[in-house]
């Protein structure tokens, strides 16, 4: 026996959390009910690409103020963190951390996870905050990053 009901879930964006319709399916013999979010998936179109040779150094961002971003990033252990830039515009904060390798010879192939903090010049509010390297949009407070998802499809899931 299967049943299905309507419900809703929150799911990540790149302008915050959203909420969207699901379907419910509970399945007789399965342990706990099981969602889909209820979009056609034409409509979806999967996450966005990174640019072609692009590679996402920005992973996701905090908002500490209304002008004030915290970036977190991914560099080599053997680079070093000259400062963060940051471009503003109506529609978009584009942000980007400035690393660059350090002059040894030899380097673990070994990366780490940093923090920067960012000022915006005007509060950052519904703007979306985009990764400079990548071209992707960034997830406020998430693990996910949507560069990752190059193989995603909507109709898959």
């Amino acid at each position: 026996m299967v049943a299905v009901a309507r419900g809703e879930a929150t799911v990540p964006s790149s302008r915050g959390d959203v909420r969207v319709p699901t379907w419910d399916f509970t399945v007789e013999g399965v342990p706990g009910p099981f969602r889909r979010v209820a979009v056609d998936p034409a409509a979806m179109g999967g996450p966005p690409r990174p640019l072609e040779g692009g590679i996402q150094e920005v992973s996701t961002y905090e908002v500490r103020t209304p002008t004030e971003l915290r970036l977190s990033y991914q560099h080599g252990v053997c680079d070093t963190t000259y400062g963060a830039r940051v471009h503003e515009t109506p529609d978009a904060v584009v942000v980007d951390v400035d690393v660059r390798p350090d002059d040894v010879e030899i380097c673990p192939a070994m990366g780490k996870t940093d923090r920067i903090g960012v000022t915006l010049c005007q509060p950052l509010g519904r703007r979306v905050v985009l990764d400079c390297g990548s071209g992707v949009p960034l997830l406020p407070h998430s693990g996910v990053r949507l560069a990752e998802f190059r193989n995603y499809d909507p109709r898959r899931s």
